[in-house]
């Protein structure tokens, strides 16, 4: 049967997949994997190798016999660029074939930025760690904070960059850098990096929560990353928590419009929530080692604060933390996870939010006679969205024909 250019294409992606799946695949384990005939596998490998994207090596030696070749990566077959961004930063990375980090960038995003400036820095941080020569980029893969369509390309909406509303991303890079360019919200992105390389690996049941300017989740059930009949799943941070109360609540009172059903859980437990309630719990009298500090406070001035049992900071954190644990404790009776992963600047707090997390989100489960996730802290680092997008341009291109 003879086969056009686009099943060609699919077959030798779907090749590529299964060696990078592996630490080093016999040609007919391959075969046999793909349900092709030794032959037929054969054809495509040889292709795969002479262009450059795989290299074939012995492997260990036997005893009797001829060791069989091994099919892997070629570290040198091109070049991959993930991109993940929110309010405040812009983070690329550069992988090669192999999926082993390059190079990386940032670029800050100020508070008066425009959606057009935005994609300005998103262009030039892609540009600091693209390869010497232009023709080893294969593609990019961008996360994206808010609602995305990835079909289109388009990034939808977020509420924390001034205009962007239906900002065709994909086009605008694919102008930009010639390449295939692939779209994803960023949280889902971090999900797909601790999928392939962090906490995820080898989960099947897992949630990431990533916790920066806003909140978001990342779903991956049964093996695969949960995008939703829209592709909006994921938006947990838009979900209202009616838990504060107290003097406490007005610390974390943001400028929206007060609802019946409580404030957004990022307006209570994001990054940029625990920055603004200190802030006004500061100018509102309250004692605390941040008082001679310049406002906002950073992360650094914060855990600082935290390890010297500040009494307003760890009571603010604890606030949070026991806000996003009722909310995590929500979301886990209908998910059911085996493991949640936070992800984001918070982490560097350590057990000074995960305990009251953990302890609100099993009073909450307590209550269903439901097992109680493990909830852990990423290891990936701040530049997991970007390895993360990066993965997503690997999996989505597919050899030219």
């Amino acid at each position: 049967m003879r086969r056009n250019s686009l099943q060609t294409s699919g077959l030798e992606s779907d090749i590529l997949k299964h060696v990078r799946a592996s630490t080093g695949i016999s040609r007919i384990e391959l075969a046999r994997t793909l349900g092709l005939a030794p032959s037929t596998a054969g054809v495509y490998v040889e292709r795969l190798i002479k262009e450059g994207f795989l290299i074939e090596i012995d492997k260990a030696e036997r005893e009797t016999g001829r060791p069989p070749m091994l099919l892997r990566l070629n570290p040198e077959g091109g070049e991959f660029v993930g991109v993940d961004f929110e309010a405040t930063n812009i983070l690329s990375v550069a992988v090669d074939f192999s999926d082993k980090p390059l190079r990386n960038s940032r670029s800050q995003i100020e508070s008066a930025d425009s959606a057009e400036q935005v994609v300005a820095k998103i262009e030039q941080t892609i540009a600091q760690v693209l390869p010497r020569d232009r023709k080893k980029l294969l593609a990019i893969g961008v996360g994206v904070p808010g609602l995305v369509n990835s079909v289109e390309g388009i990034a939808v909406n977020y509420k924390y960059i001034r205009h962007w509303s239906n900002v065709p991303l994909t086009q605008r890079l694919t102008r930009r850098f010639g390449v295939p360019v692939y779209l994803e919200n960023c949280v889902r992105s971090m999900a797909l990096a601790e999928l392939w390389f962090g906490q995820g690996l080898g989960v099947r049941d897992f949630l990431c929560i990533g916790i920066r300017s806003g909140i978001g989740v990342g779903m991956v059930l049964d093996g695969r990353l949960y995008c939703g009949a829209h592709h909006a799943a994921g938006e947990f941070g838009r979900g209202r928590c009616p838990v504060l109360s107290g003097r406490t609540a007005g610390w974390f009172a943001g400028t929206e419009k007060v609802s019946a059903l409580g404030p957004e859980l990022q307006e209570v437990a994001s990054f940029r929530a625990i920055q603004r309630a200190l802030q006004k719990a500061v100018a509102a009298g309250e004692k605390s080692v941040l008082s001679t500090l310049p406002q906002p406070v950073t992360l650094a001035d914060i855990l600082a604060a935290v390890q010297q049992r500040d009494l307003l900071t760890t009571k603010i954190i604890g606030e949070a933390a026991r806000c996003l644990g009722w909310a995590i404790g929500q979301l886990s009776l209908v998910v059911d996870p085996e493991k949640i992963v936070l992800a984001g600047p918070l982490t560097a707090l350590g057990d000074f939010i995960l305990r009251p997390l953990r302890e609100m989100t099993a009073t909450v489960l307590a209550t269903a006679e439901l097992r109680v996730p493990e909830i852990v802290h990423s290891t990936m680092g701040e530049f997991s969205g970007a390895l993360g997008a990066a993965a997503l341009a690997v999996h989505e291109w597919k050899p030219i024909r």
